[in-house]
């Protein structure tokens, strides 16, 4: 019955049972605002960086850096990019938080291809190209 009238987490019958601490549930609270604030920028900054090396690439070839593109990460990313003759990468890691993050376009058939992924920043490592790296999710970003 308790769990009809009850707080999500609910009432429990023990009360021995230790409850996390407001301190420690606004600390998670916080947290997690700032890794959905991080992902924002992360993922704003992937689909500029996908769309100026496309239009890059139509001009040539890829772009060396976020600074030849018109772009910046500003403070809080650290930034790779990496290139060769078929494709372009993009590695972004916040200074704070556990989220990683990687763009690529490539040339494909004539055609250009591109990818998002998001992953733990402790388990970030290569990936083979045309994939996310091992244990990391493919994202959608419009």
């Amino acid at each position: 019955m308790s769990a009809l009238v009850a707080p999500r987490d609910g009432f429990p019958l023990d009360h021995a049972v230790p409850q996390p601490s407001a301190a420690n549930l606004s600390r998670r609270l916080m947290q997690r605002e700032v890794t959905l604030h991080q992902r924002s920028e992360a993922e704003t900054l992937l689909k500029e960086f996908t769309r100026a090396q496309m239009t890059r690439h139509c001009w040539g070839e890829f772009a060396g850096s976020l600074q030849d593109l018109g772009l910046s990460s500003g403070s809080q990313f650290q930034t790779m990019v990496n290139r060769d003759a078929v494709r372009t990468r993009l590695s972004l890691e916040p200074h704070h938080g556990t989220e990683a993050y990687l763009a690529e376009v490539a040339r494909s058939g004539g055609r250009l291809r591109m990818y998002y992924c998001r992953g733990d920043r402790k388990v970030a490592g290569q990936a083979a190209e045309g994939h996310c790296p091992d244990g990391w999710q493919r994202i959608s970003l419009k």
